[in-house]
């Protein structure tokens, strides 16, 4: 014996189907506004990351800079108050020797060098990780209209098939789908395949 499951009334059916309607309607209308605002806020924002990194990387290089200063300032008051410290940084830049030395010859990147000719190393800054993903959207056109008629075609699907309005004639085509597969099923379920 077959125990039917209870029917729900048809009003609660109606009221679901309501509530998928309206949340496809508006989920179609997020992602195009979505779409839209991507296509028409990335250039600016494209600049606004490009200008944002390249400030990071001035103050990088204005505190690197700083600190090699105040090393230099070091330096100028060790030679104000040692004048040995002059005479072997004369000696460094001259590779001038005393009687009495012996040198032991060294590779070039062992060697001690003279501070006078360095240079002042600034550290690659990072680019932030959504720049690329926004300069596609800024310059490539191609996409840029793409993205445009995608959201201008979700806009019309969705006004023209899943507005609430619309949840009346969705639930009874939904129904007579059901019906139609229903029916198929119980038609052929019975029939083995050959």
């Amino acid at each position: 014996m077959k125990v039917k499951p209870p029917e729900r009334p048809a009003s609660d059916d109606h009221s679901t189907l309501e509530w998928i309607v309206s949340l496809l309607f508006w989920s179609q209308m997020l992602v195009a506004a979505s779409l839209y605002g991507l296509v028409a806020l990335s250039p600016k924002l494209a600049s606004y990351v490009e200008l944002q990194g390249e400030h990071l990387k001035r103050q990088t290089q204005l505190v690197s800079l700083e600190n090699h200063i105040h090393e230099l300032e070091k330096v100028v008051e060790s030679l104000n108050d040692d004048p040995r410290i002059m005479e072997e940084l004369a000696r460094l830049d001259l590779d001038a020797a005393r009687p009495d030395e012996k040198r032991i010859p060294l590779e070039g990147g062992v060697t001690l060098q003279s501070r006078l000719g360095q240079t002042v190393h600034v550290p690659d800054v990072g680019r932030v990780w959504y720049e690329p993903f926004l300069k596609a959207f800024a310059e490539n056109t191609s996409l840029r209209v793409t993205s445009l008629a995608v959201a201008a075609v979700l806009v019309v699907i969705s006004f023209t098939f899943f507005h609430p309005s619309q949840a009346r004639s969705f639930h009874s085509g939904w129904k007579n789908l059901r019906a139609g597969f229903s029916a198929c099923v119980t038609r052929y379920r019975g029939r083995s395949v050959r």
